[in-house]
């Protein structure tokens, strides 16, 4: 088990009465220093001072005429974050306090168990820490993935119960996960050291693979148990294309490969059909071909014919991979394939069993052959209804709204939800007060006044749902105040819950900030037609 201990650096502590000016000189000499501690004749902590807050204060307008013969204990943080060293990384990470949390990220101090200096932590050993701890979490949900597939074998007939189960497990999982990428994204935009910037980004990568992992599972699970909802709608295939290229293209040629998507819509351009569950489709086919081939490149087609019964739409993704064997692909669409299929880096057997579930949703097939290339070759078809559809049409970004600032309150029992969406809304220049359940929400709603509610669906005392039934019930503007669900519950059917019970949108955890923004936005500019009927 990893400790605190296996992420520090035993840099030489310095006493509270050493000059600023002798700190000053050392960090200029030792570039790779981030943190220095300050520690008493007995080797316990009293504070740390922080490079980068140290030498912009040093460097400051009169700052060595002011700071450079003062002591450090004048300029350190007499507050650190203290860790024994024999301690276990993942524990002491998971009971950070959301308080705690941006302090940490100033560095810490580690000790042994008589409470004595042993070295010290800074930003990047955070990262390193953070790393290594969600890549082992990723492999473990791998192995519960593969352990799923001998559960399924004895329990067959308790498809739908499973399908519940995974739903609550992924809000449980989803919970901590959303403060993980939470936090990576903010020091995304706030990151000034460009260094450690491919660490941020290792943490961001890996959490949304445990996120995919989590969809792949639950959206198998539904699959089996018939509840796969397909939501049709009028989609261009043109910009689903262009959707596809402008995302893939460049993870492609990150790894030195080509791709091109090519289309032949000579049936039609429009087309009624489900635009996620398509997108779902192509993104993890063409996802393997990247994974799986290392020279070479990926090719893309999307083509449309008329039939009598439709629009028949065909997809293909080509790779330059090995291939796949005449031994595997018999069961390549099986879920939980892993071992046997020729290929390295295999994942938990997930996303082409899904491929096979959402096109025979749609009353289609999906087949693998051999490539031109030497790879493989993955093609499907479903035939669906022609469409006319207007021009593109994307998700732009609402205006912003009319307010000066907006005051939130946000309803969440979870401290590290709250102390996120606390420093998005500050990002976004709003203020915000916090609450831990519904029952709690309702009364600060009736005692302040707030623009907009933020409320997390599963609290205890009062659920989020039963708390908006109760507020819309009040008299007034108070009844009327907009109120946003963030929820990890990805169930479209939730969503429809939490929109009957008065909810006026719905924001999925883990949250994007450009996502709870421009949903914020939505939900406070009022409409065409609510404007229209207030006139």
């Amino acid at each position: 088990m990893a400790r605190i201990g296996d992420y520090i650096e035993a840099a030489a502590p310095v006493s509270p009465t050493t000059r600023g000016a002798e700190v000053y000189e050392r960090f200029l000499a030792e570039p790779n220093t981030l943190v220095v501690a300050v520690v008493d004749d007995d080797r316990r902590p009293l504070g740390l001072i922080e490079r980068n807050a140290f030498t912009l204060t040093m460097a400051g307008a009169f700052g060595r005429e002011l700071y450079a013969k003062r002591p450090v204990s004048a300029l350190m943080n007499d507050r650190p974050t203290i860790a024994r060293a024999a301690d276990g990384a993942e524990a002491f990470f998971a009971t950070i306090d959301s308080s705690e949390a941006a302090s940490l990220l100033g560095g810490f101090i580690a000790v042994d168990g008589d409470g004595r200096y042993v070295g010290v932590g800074a930003i990047l050993q955070v990262l390193q820490a953070g790393s290594a701890l969600y890549k082992r979490r990723a492999e473990e949900m791998g192995e519960l993935a593969r352990g799923l597939a001998a559960a399924e074998a004895r329990a067959r007939a308790s498809s739908r119960a499973k399908s519940e189960f995974l739903a609550v497990m992924s809000h449980e999982i989803r919970t901590p996960l959303n403060g993980v990428l939470g936090v990576a994204a903010l020091m995304q935009r706030l990151l000034t050291q460009e260094e450690l910037r491919p660490h941020v980004d290792t943490i961001v990568q890996s959490g949304q693979g445990l996120l995919r992992l989590l969809t792949d599972a639950l959206d198998m699970s539904r699959a089996e148990a018939g509840l796969l909802a397909l939501e049709p709608a009028p989609l261009s295939l043109a910009e689903l294309a262009q959707d596809l290229d402008r995302l893939w293209r460049p993870r492609a040629e990150e790894k030195g490969l080509s791709l091109t998507v090519h289309t032949d819509l000579v049936g039609a351009t429009g087309v009624m059909a489900d635009a996620v569950r398509l997108k779902q489709l192509f993104n993890n086919l063409i996802g393997n071909a990247i994974k799986f081939t290392d020279t070479g490149g990926i090719q893309v087609s999307l083509t449309t014919g008329s039939t009598p019964d439709g629009v028949r739409v065909t997809g293909t993704v080509d790779d330059s991979g090995p291939g796949v064997p005449a031994s595997a692909a018999a069961t390549i669409f099986e879920p939980f394939n892993t071992g046997n299929a020729g290929r390295s880096s295999a994942g938990a057997g997930l996303g082409l069993a899904i491929c096979r579930q959402i096109v025979e949703r749609m009353g289609g097939q999906i087949a693998l052959a051999a490539a031109s290339s030497g790879g493989a070759r993955f093609s499907f078809h479903v035939t669906v209804p022609a469409v006319q559809v207007e021009g593109a049409a994307g998700p732009a970004m609402a205006e912003p709204t009319p307010h000066d600032t907006l005051h939130v309150l946000v309803a969440d029992d979870n401290a590290t939800n709250r102390f996120l969406a606390c420093k998005l809304l500050e990002m976004f220049g709003c203020t915000a007060d916090m609450v831990e359940d519904g029952r709690a929400a309702v009364e600060a709603a009736q005692a302040r006044s707030y623009d907009l509610i933020l409320m997390d669906i599963k609290m205890p005392v009062m659920d989020g749902v039963e708390a908006t039934r109760a507020i819309r019930a009040l008299p007034g503007p108070i009844g009327r105040l907009p109120i946003l669900a963030l929820t990890a519950n990805a169930d479209d059917r939730d969503a429809e819950t939490y929109l009957a019970a008065g909810m006026d949108g719905v924001v999925q955890k883990p949250i994007q900030p450009d996502v709870l923004l421009n949903a914020i936005r939505r939900v406070l500019t009022p409409s065409e037609d609510a404007a229209r009927a207030a006139a």
